[in-house]
């Protein structure tokens, strides 16, 4: 579900690229052009159609590329019908032998009708009454025939080829910034936004400045060092999930990703306020977990069995100018204490996760972490109480009774 990052198309405007997204009503014309041209080249060979008529039609040949991947993706398909009883190698190697006897191992063009007559008589000795062309190329791309999977319209093209833009973006980003005016920032929004990055193993912050809150997310370049498939996905995931309160707000908002590169730095608008392509936010209908994690969950039954009086955090915790969005909070005397739990995923997620923490512990004070053991290098020195898990066979393991500890001495400091 995306594109090559140097295929897809930009517009620049003010030192800001933006993506060239499909809209149902302008580009009409041209999608139905292109639903046509399929049409017509159903049960047709790949490389039996003329695809400079997609680009004249379509008009434009970067955009013709990407609506013939939209289409040969989910649309239609290209089959490779081979004949029953026959092995197109093995028929290959038979044949290239007989020429290599036969012929020298070349053919001319002047020698072509000689050289074919010579290949059918074997084939038919062989018990094989098909031309040799057939059967030793029924596996080539351009011998695959032009198949129907599922019927389209112009609604679901527009959609795909902006879903796929959306997700070739993210999957190749540095970082991502949301910006929401704070009505378009409520409580739900954000937690949402939370709770699913930490599902994903993303890492983030959120300050308010003014009247705006802003977002700010490691993309697959900044935490892994590399453009990532999977994160990328789960990045569009979170985005669609809160995409139709987006955009239903009538006060300013902008995604926005920087791409950085060893060669350049381009900096995109995602989406906007003003910029609001058509997406299929119907087919993210997962139902949000009770708990992002495993350990989550193991953390929660354990402070339950120590009798403190935990539960899980409905709404973000704003401290001047910082938005925290804490696991569980456990309540004594009156008091609140925030829990953060930390999974570990790899290295680098460590290294910024660890980071990110120390920015928090400086601003709230009524923390403790419980931690998988394996983040004991990257939160060593924290001004905070800690209390460690294990992973036994994919499943936390861990007592945690320090934790009842630090609540009761965290509480008599409050």
């Amino acid at each position: 579900m995306k594109f090559d990052l140097a295929d897809i198309l930009l517009t620049k405007s003010r030192g800001v690229y933006v993506p060239r997204y499909l809209d149902v009503e302008r580009d009409r014309s041209a999608v139905e052009a292109l639903i046509s041209f399929y049409r017509a080249a159903e049960g047709k060979t790949v490389g039996e159609i003329d695809w400079r008529e997609l680009v004249i039609s379509i008009g434009s040949r970067g955009l013709a590329k990407l609506l013939r991947l939209v289409m040969e993706s989910r649309f239609y398909t290209a089959v490779n019908r081979v004949p029953s009883g026959i092995n197109p190698k093995i028929i290959r190697i038979k044949l290239f032998r007989v020429v290599n006897k036969v012929h020298n191992g070349f053919a001319s063009p002047e020698n072509r009708g000689r050289v074919m007559q010579t290949l059918r008589r074997y084939l038919l000795a062989e018990g094989i009454q098909l031309d040799p062309d057939a059967a030793m190329w029924c596996t080539y791309r351009d011998m695959a025939f032009i198949k129907k999977v599922e019927e389209p319209s112009v609604k679901k093209i527009v959609e795909e080829y902006n879903i796929r833009t959306l997700n070739s973006l993210l999957i190749n980003s540095t970082s991502l910034h949301i910006t929401l005016h704070k009505n378009c920032a409520l409580a739900e929004t954000l937690m949402i936004l939370g709770r699913g990055l930490k599902y994903y193993g993303g890492v983030y912050d959120i300050r308010r400045t003014g009247d705006c809150y802003r977002i700010n997310i490691d993309g697959p370049r900044l935490l892994l060092n590399k453009p990532s498939d999977e994160y990328g996905l789960a990045l569009s995931h979170v985005l669609l999930t809160v995409l139709p309160r987006l955009y239903s707000c009538k006060d300013n908002w902008r995604v926005d990703v920087l791409i950085g590169t060893k060669f350049s730095n381009m900096h995109i608008r995602l989406l906007s306020s003003d910029l609001k392509p058509l997406l299929p936010v119907e087919r993210v209908n997962a139902p949000t977990p009770v708990f992002d994690t495993r350990a989550d969950t193991h953390v929660y039954r354990r402070l339950k069995l120590l009798k403190l009086n935990v539960s899980i955090v409905v709404k973000p915790v704003e401290v001047k100018d910082l938005v925290y969005i804490p696991d569980l909070e456990v309540e004594e005397a009156g008091k609140k204490i925030y829990i953060e739990i930390v999974n570990y995923w790899n290295r680098e997620y460590g290294v910024r996760k660890a980071s990110k923490i120390r920015e928090i512990c400086q601003v709230i004070k009524n923390l403790i972490i419980v931690a998988d053991e394996r983040m004991k290098p990257f939160l060593q020195g924290l001004p905070t109480p800690i209390a460690y898990f294990t992973i036994d066979l994919f499943e936390p393991r861990g007592l945690l009774t320090e934790v009842a500890n630090y609540v009761k001495n965290m509480v008599e400091e409050l």
